[in-house]
């Protein structure tokens, strides 16, 4: 009796067989991204990225701030040197001879119709006067020699829009004979205020 040959049939795992084909086991032609399909989506992620960079790039390349100013009146003065006087001579039968001293002033005003005015802390002693004069600025008047008191007074006017350093501003001290023998201070006041 012959024996038939028997060839065993094996089947890839995850494959089935029906009727004499075979499929694969949950096979599906969209499941897995074509290399196309990959591209595109990679071109498409670089685009935004590009626009993204060149958005922030904008943004960061022009700015504006408002910017607001304030100009005050500036009115401010200055005065140098060591002031000290000394009444120690006469001609016989006339008062004594007065005494004289100088420094400088300076200032800035960007103010208009402006004056400067000097005021002493207290009044002088019975036969003693104190004088002051001083240089005017360009475009302002000055009132010459003017005597000094505890009340203001007015050496320089019409001040507008100027500055100044190295301005003349001269002292005269005269005494009479009425004036005691003892050293006097006071202290003169500048002050620049409207006309």
């Amino acid at each position: 009796m012959g024996v038939l040959g028997y060839v065993p049939t094996f089947w890839p795992v995850g494959c089935k067989r029906l009727g004499n084909k075979q499929t694969a086991h949950n096979a599906s032609p969209t499941s897995t991204p074509t290399h196309t399909t990959t591209m595109k989506r990679f071109f498409a992620l670089a685009l935004i990225a590009l626009a993204t960079s060149s958005a922030a790039f904008a943004q960061a390349n022009v700015a504006s701030q408002q910017v607001a100013i304030n100009v005050a009146e500036i009115n401010v003065i200055a005065v140098n040197g060591t002031i000290n006087m000394t009444i120690n001579s006469a001609t016989a039968g006339q008062a004594p001879d007065p005494a004289t001293a100088n420094a400088t002033y300076a200032l800035t005003s960007n103010g208009t119709d402006k004056k400067i005015s000097a005021e002493l802390d207290s009044a002088m002693p019975t036969g003693l006067s104190l004088f002051a004069t001083m240089a005017a600025p360009t475009g302002a008047t000055s009132a010459g020699k003017v005597q000094l008191s505890d009340s203001a007074s007015d050496l320089v006017t019409s001040i507008t829009q100027v500055r100044g350093s190295g301005l003349s501003l001269a002292y005269e001290a005269v005494a009479t004979v009425d004036a005691t023998p003892d050293n006097v201070t006071r202290t003169v006041t500048y002050t620049i205020t409207n006309n």
